[in-house]
C-alpha cells in the first residue's frame, strides 16, 4: 500500500512542481530495459484505460484499430516524441541524454494516463465538470512537458524549451506526411 501512495505523491509532486520531479528523473540512470518496460507499460495502461472507458460509453479507438495495434501506434508515438524532443533540443542548445529525455516522456505519459483516468471517473458524476477538469488537465499536462523539456535539456529559459516542443511537433508532422505520401495514402476531399 505503501508503494501505490509513493506513486500518487510521485504523481501530484509532477503536477504540482514539476521542476522537482524533473531533476528527479535527471538523478537517475536508466538502461534499455528498464525504459523499454517503462514504454511498454505506459502502452499497455493506455489501452486498458480506453476499453474500460468502453464500459462506461461507448469508446472508438483512433483510427478504427484494434486494441493490440492501438498499444503499439502508442509506443511509437511516445519513442518518436522522445527521440524528436531530444534531438530538437541538442540542435537548439541543450545538453540532454537521450535516456532521461526518454524518461521523461514516459513519466508525462503516466502523469497523463492518471489525469484521464479521474476525468473518466469524474465523467461518470458530471459531464460538464468532466470538461472543465478536460482543459484544466491539459493546461496541467503541457505545463509538466514544457518544464521536462527545460530540465532534461538544462536551458536557461522555458522559451527555449517552448520552442523545443513546436519544432519536433512541426517536424514529426512533416515526417509522418512525408511517410504517409511514401507509402501511397493521401487524403481524400468530398465536395
Amino acid at each position: 500500500m505503501s508503494d501505490v501512495r509513493d506513486f500518487f505523491a510521485l504523481i501530484w509532486l509532477t503536477l504540482i512542481n514539476p521542476e522537482l520531479m524533473a531533476r528527479r528523473i535527471m538523478l537517475r540512470s536508466y538502461d534499455r530495459g528498464t525504459l523499454w518496460m517503462g514504454v511498454a507499460l505506459v502502452s499497455i495502461l493506455s489501452v486498458l484505460l480506453v476499453l474500460l472507458a468502453g464500459f462506461v460509453s461507448p469508446v472508438v479507438l483512433p483510427l478504427g484499430v484494434n486494441p493490440m495495434a492501438y498499444g503499439l501506434i502508442m509506443a511509437c508515438v511516445l519513442i518518436i516524441l522522445a527521440m524528436a524532443l531530444y534531438l530538437t533540443g541538442l540542435m537548439l542548445g541543450g545538453k540532454a541524454t537521450f535516456p532521461h529525455a526518454f524518461a521523461a516522456v514516459i513519466w508525462l505519459e503516466m502523469t497523463a494516463l492518471c489525469v484521464r483516468s479521474v476525468q473518466a471517473v469524474v465523467s461518470i458524476v458530471s459531464p460538464s465538470a468532466a470538461g472543465l477538469l478536460s482543459i484544466v488537465g491539459l493546461v496541467a499536462l503541457l505545463r509538466v512537458l514544457v518544464t521536462f523539456v527545460n530540465e532534461t535539456q538544462r536551458f536557461e529559459s522555458q522559451s527555449r524549451a517552448l520552442a523545443t516542443i513546436v519544432i519536433a511537433i512541426v517536424g514529426i508532422s512533416f515526417g509522418f506526411g512525408f511517410f504517409l505520401t511514401v507509402i501511397g495514402v493521401s487524403a481524400q476531399l468530398e465536395i
